[in-house]
């Protein structure tokens, strides 16, 4: 890697990590596709301050096309899915199930992308995904189904999004694929929005949870997260994101005032040498 890339990789497996706490704190106040929309709609002005050149369209109606499924799968399928699951079950469930992403990202760039994993790598990507079940093991409860499997249909559309991104979008512009592909998927969220009323009345704390997921949430972290994929394979970049749920939890902590059990440290370890054997002959160069 450059020397500035692994520090936007640690921006972005931060401010995603945030992530997950805050959407929980917003959800107590709307509806999820109220959410979904808000998030993707404040995202679009920072952005053109962040990389207005994200803005300059990209010819050609096939690629267009592509860029909208992108945005479909990766924007609005993920988020959606992942916010109604998450409406019914806790966040720490959510993160879990979400977190099966590299495992199948990795699974199909092998298959349709042709990329090698070897079986140092399979061996730790497991025990990277054993160590994110133990962090959450005893914070999460199922009562019905339909939320997990909310969630899980979300992981599946984000491993479907960055396979086609880096089968037919990958030597195309990073900053106009991931500006487009918000702008393509905001005509959906506001046709959903009209399902369900807005409250009149919200209050300021959360316009600015929605701020933060906006801009180093979504805006930043998106950006930075379709360049790492412009510039490096699926399986070099997918280990590094079992990081987030790992972190996620910590920022619980701090939101939420509890408290580390001895099963979430030993979770950090298996999660810690789990990431160290997936990316011992995979780490990009």
């Amino acid at each position: 890697m450059e020397k500035r890339e692994p520090l936007l990789f640690l921006l972005l497996v931060i401010f995603w990590a945030l992530n997950y706490s805050l959407i929980k704190l917003a959800l107590n106040y709307v509806q999820p596709f109220y959410l979904t929309f808000l998030r993707l709609l404040l995202t679009l002005p920072f952005l053109a301050i962040l990389v207005p050149r994200g803005f300059k369209p990209i010819p050609g109606i096939k690629k267009n096309i592509q860029i909208l499924i992108f945005g479909l799968f990766g924007i609005f399928g993920t988020w959606t899915l992942w916010y109604l699951g998450e409406y019914y079950i806790t966040s720490s469930l959510a993160a879990i199930i979400m977190y099966t992403y590299p495992i199948t990202t990795m699974a199909l760039s092998s298959s349709i992308l042709k990329e090698k994993l070897s079986a140092m790598s399979f061996s730790g990507m497991i025990l990277g995904f054993i160590g994110v079940i133990m962090i959450f093991y005893e914070q999460f409860y199922v009562s019905n189904i339909i939320g997990p499997l909310l969630v899980f249909l979300s992981s599946i559309c984000w491993s479907i999004s960055i396979i086609f991104y880096k089968k037919t979008l990958s030597n195309e512009s990073y900053a106009t694929v991931n500006t487009y592909q918000m702008i393509y998927a905001l005509p959906f969220t506001i046709a959903l929005v009209f399902f369900n009323p807005m409250p009149i009345y919200l209050p300021l704390k959360f316009w600015l949870v929605v701020l933060l997921l906006a801009f180093p949430g979504t805006a930043l972290a998106f950006t930075i997260y379709v360049f790492m994929y412009s510039k490096y394979s699926v399986n070099s970049i997918t280990p590094y994101l079992f990081l987030v749920p790992a972190i996620s939890v910590i920022f619980s902590y701090i939101i939420f005032r509890t408290e580390f059990t001895m099963l979430e440290i030993i979770g950090f370890l298996f999660l810690s040498l789990g990431i160290y054997l997936t990316t011992k002959r995979t780490t990009p160069s």
